[in-house]
């Protein structure tokens, strides 16, 4: 079954030191890139770093998630059977060229302000939320059904996440409470159905319940369908009910700010997946059997969760060469924080753990 859960659980572990060993390098490389995020991290100030820094970064996510969770950076051919470091290499120059496409796109149709504006970020964000929920919930389809290859298949669907992306910006992101404020543009403004910060919370919850669903191998959406497009409407389905639910009980029956709470929770549970996942080989509990594995990789990734967005925040005081006020209306800690795990740590995990599969860390790739 190609799907998200495909790339968290491609293989599995033939032995506890097999098992040992791919934990080990995890600890010892996710060490590594958080001090990398840091250091790197440093040498903006927070406009820059929530602006331009983070958009570069980002338009890199699409290609990243066509080409790990969906290609398994298996296709084209031609790169797939390259050895370290000339396949991460050429990975990466073939995600560069399509940064530089819909790069473009977003700052020509949706968002175009210099510097980058919560226009253009919003509007970014919500297409990386497209590509997951191509890629991950339906497989791909219907774009399976017109091409067998898999490059061509994620060449469409990155069309797809990016037309899909702006048609829910215009649709549904409403600025209109910034008016007033220096970084708002009314010619920018979509002003679609719902405010501009409940939108991008929400849709973020939904690739965390998405993300979670993955490490029980979707289950018990699998009860229904294996095949698409079956699967991909149980998914949505559960995915979208579990999402309203949690997110009307923190936003609105406890008051949490929506901007909070999506950091705090959506932006970290998906930051820890990827650690217990990529990070980890996909090697961590890989000797238990559903739903227990998902237990444990969720309890872990939990953990995880809480200990990073905390490390994250706990660190702002020495990377950041300014105070950052935390909360409304400029949310500077938490836009820092967001940015630092989703926005900078996660694209460098993917090119490590996926693109360079952990060299020179790990020889013989």
């Amino acid at each position: 079954m190609r799907s998200l859960n495909s790339s968290i659980n491609p293989i599995r572990a033939k032995s506890a030191e097999g098992n040992n060993s791919a934990v080990t390098l995890g600890v010892f490389a996710t060490t590594l890139i958080v001090l990398f995020t840091m250091a790197y991290s440093s040498l903006f100030e927070l406009a820059s770093y929530t602006g331009w820094v983070a958009f570069i970064w980002m338009t890199a996510v699409p290609a990243q998630i066509i080409f790990g969770l969906h290609m398994h950076f298996a296709n084209p051919k031609a790169l797939a059977d390259l050895p370290q470091p000339k396949k991460g290499l050429a990975y990466t120059a073939l995600t560069l060229v399509m940064m530089l496409v819909g790069g473009a796109y977003l700052y020509l149709m949706p968002g175009g302000m210099t510097p980058p504006g919560p226009f253009l970020i919003m509007a970014t964000i919500i297409t990386v939320v497209a590509i997951f929920w191509l890629v991950g919930a339906w497989q791909c389809w219907p774009f399976t059904l017109m091409t067998r290859d898999p490059f061509k298949q994620g060449l469409l669907v990155f069309v797809a996440a990016y037309s899909l992306g702006y048609a829910l910006y215009q649709l549904c992101f409403d600025f209109s409470f910034m008016a007033g404020s220096p970084v708002y543009i009314e010619t920018l403004d979509p002003k679609g159905a719902f405010g501009a910060w409940l939108t991008l919370a929400f849709s973020v919850t939904t690739v965390a319940v998405m993300m979670v669903m993955s490490l029980f191998e979707f289950w018990p959406c699998t009860k229904f369908s294996t095949a698409q497009p079956g699967l991909g409407i149980a998914v949505t389905l559960l995915d979208l009910t579990i999402s309203a639910g949690l997110f009307w009980l923190a936003v609105f029956y406890i008051g949490m700010d929506p901007v909070d709470f999506m950091v705090r929770v959506p932006v970290s549970v998906i930051f820890g997946i990827f650690l217990v996942t990529n990070m980890m080989q996909f090697q961590l509990f890989s000797q238990l059997q559903q739903p227990i594995r998902g237990v444990a990789l969720l309890g872990t990734t939990l953990i995880l969760a809480y200990c990073m967005q905390l490390l994250y925040r706990g660190a702002i005081p020495y990377v950041v060469r300014t105070p950052l006020h935390a909360g409304a209306p400029t949310y500077e800690v938490e836009l820092w924080v967001a940015t630092a795990l989703l926005g900078i740590t996660f694209p460098v995990i993917n090119l490590v753990s996926g693109y360079f599969a952990f060299w020179p860390l790990k020889r013989g790739e």
